[in-house]
């Protein structure tokens, strides 16, 4: 793995962890202990959010050749 995707990485799980910290308004130190559990989150939303974008690409490309 290089340096510049482990840089890249932390400052995405710490660009996360602040903006949980300020949209639910949290000590910056709870959001910290809550990080795990943020990006976990996070993931999983994105994840969702692809997973819906590709079911409704496949299902719109169905109806045209049909």
């Amino acid at each position: 793995m290089s340096l510049r995707v482990v840089l890249l990485s932390a400052a995405a799980c710490a660009a996360l962890t602040a903006l949980a910290a300020v949209l639910l308004d949290w000590s910056f130190e709870r959001a910290v202990v809550l990080a795990p559990v943020v990006v976990m989150v996070a993931g999983a939303a994105g994840f969702l959010v692809v997973l819906w974008t590709r079911i409704l690409l496949e299902t719109f490309r169905g109806r045209r050749r049909t």
